[in-house]
């Protein structure tokens, strides 16, 4: 019905847009988006009292308001009247997020760091264990947030708050201030767990991949609802989109995203069939971009594709030619075009579609060498031992060094040989001769802690869970024989490890 009103009037909703009517539909909330000019709003009048008519539902004008923009008191008036509803302004709630001209104030994104408060206020942290902790604090607390960053860029004080909130929970159990000891860090925790971190999401970084959803959808399905405004609004050229013709002006949303662009273009691939839908000049058909940051440069036809360039390459290229433009020729020379369709691939992925999951992962990873002990999250140990033995590698657990880095008073002895020594993570696993014992006894003769570690990654090792459980019950005997003076001896520990690792293996 609107679509038909639209074709018998001539108001639009803005000289750079051609239809005079937008309509945004979720479950029950429906947007009518036009112009206040003309016969435009009593048009609309008439297709809702029409469709009220038909379908037998009551439109509830009551439950419903408009929002006036770039309109005089006296029109805000008229427009009360004639369509029987109030008048409100923005920013407006829409799907749970803020509908605004403006970029969100603080107030708005201190609703969201409300709501983290809100979900840790429920939980009983000092009830919980590390790992317990770890699970909730990225299962939960870094996805509330996703919904909102998959449209609005973070501040960086929102993200520091959100990531203080983690924090404080993962180490201390409360958000308010309490002690506890911050055993990694940040920047750390948040990396995958095969980079030696413990898998929590990086809250700015992943802000940006999924706003790069945006620009994927744009050149992925160019005559969507969103493909079709975007281009019209903010592109220079209607017909190609070279990836440089992008506006700088625009709404806060849209220079968000323009920051982006040049991260999303370096990800793209083009497959080459026909050659028609792929510019020359702009696009990765050829391993890389010719012009990718010098679109303004005057380069002979700067819109041709592919297929047109081919014949006359050695017309369009300068001399002496650069390496990419070297590659170009060759794989040019090599190109069998077809009758397809040219194909816009995603680079992080095999199947070449986006995902937020693959840039995200490629993001984190630029730079950083894999941890060897990555298959310690594989063990078949419960969470709190794999958490532990990561604690371990990384030399983070309180052992007396530890203590006296963080001027934390102790007593410098060794409880479970009894040598008044400073007890270090090398002391405790391959001098203490508590431990040494402990090792020969489970076959390990002369074990270090660097070989105990290696083994834990080691495919052909067979009693991983084993060792693991042994480390896990020596740092556990540890600590009763310091806080609960609890001593038990070789024979009833090393039971303890056997029983234990039986468990992990038949219930992990």
């Amino acid at each position: 019905m609107m679509q038909a009103a639209a074709l018998t009037s001539h108001e639009h909703l803005s000289p750079a847009l051609t239809e005079p009517f937008y309509i945004l539909q979720y479950a029950d909330d429906t947007l009518f988006f036009c112009t206040a000019k003309g016969q435009a709003p009593r048009t609309l009048l008439l297709v809702l009292d029409n469709f009220s008519k038909v379908s037998g539902m009551a439109i509830n004008m009551a439950k419903s308001s408009f929002v006036p923009f770039n309109l005089s008191d006296q029109n805000v008036v008229d427009l009360k009247v004639l369509l029987g509803c109030s008048s409100t302004t923005l920013p407006i709630q829409y799907l749970g997020l803020p509908l605004s001209a403006s970029r969100p104030n603080r107030q708005t994104f201190q609703l969201l760091i409300d709501k983290l408060t809100r979900r840790l206020a429920g939980w009983k942290a000092k009830l919980l264990s590390r790992a317990g902790r770890l699970v909730l604090a990225a299962s939960v607390l870094s996805t509330i947030p996703i919904f909102f960053m998959s449209v609005f860029k973070l501040h960086v004080w929102v993200v520091r708050a959100m990531d203080r909130l983690r924090r404080d929970f993962l180490w201390k159990g409360t958000t308010v201030p309490a002690r506890g000891v911050h055993l990694l860090s940040w920047d750390r925790v948040c990396l995958p767990k095969n980079f030696d971190g413990f898998g929590l999401l990086n809250l700015s970084l992943h802000n940006l991949c999924l706003l790069l959803r945006w620009w994927w959808r744009i050149y992925d399905k160019p005559f969507s609802q969103w493909g079709s405004i975007t281009k019209l609004l903010y592109h220079h050229s209607g017909r190609s989109m070279p990836p440089l013709a992008w506006k700088q002006s625009g709404s806060f949303f849209w220079k968000d995203l323009r920051k982006l662009r040049s991260l999303f273009q370096l990800s793209l691939t083009q497959e080459i069939h026909n050659g028609e839908g792929s510019l020359f000049w702009f696009d990765n058909w050829s391993g890389s971009s010719l012009c990718f940051f010098d679109y303004e440069s005057s380069v002979p036809h700067k819109h041709i594709t592919v297929k047109a360039a081919i014949p006359i390459l050695n017309q369009l290229l300068p001399s002496p030619i650069s390496y990419n433009e070297s590659q170009a020729c060759v794989v040019a020379q090599n190109l069998q075009l077809s009758q397809g369709k040219d194909k816009l691939l995603w680079k992080w992925r095999k199947d070449g579609n986006y995902s937020t999951a693959s840039v995200y992962k490629s993001l984190i990873s630029a730079g950083k060498c894999k941890f060897s002990f990555k298959n310690i999250w594989k063990l078949k140990v419960p969470p709190s031992v794999h958490l532990f033995l990561v604690l371990l590698a990384h030399d983070r657990i309180l052992t007396q060094d530890q203590l006296q880095k963080r001027n934390i008073p102790f007593q410098p002895k060794c409880v479970m040989c009894g040598n008044f020594i400073l007890e270090t993570r090398h002391h405790l696993f391959e001098e203490c001769g508590f431990a040494v014992t402990l090792w020969s006894q489970l076959h390990l003769h002369q074990a270090t802690l660097l070989s105990l570690l290696h083994s834990l990654c080691t495919p052909s090792y067979g009693n991983k869970v084993t060792l693991a459980t042994a480390m896990w019950g020596l740092w556990l005997e540890r600590n009763n024989r310091i806080f609960k003076d609890e001593h038990r001896p070789l024979d009833v520990v090393l039971q303890w490890i056997i029983q234990q690792a039986t468990l992990f293996r038949n219930y992990c």
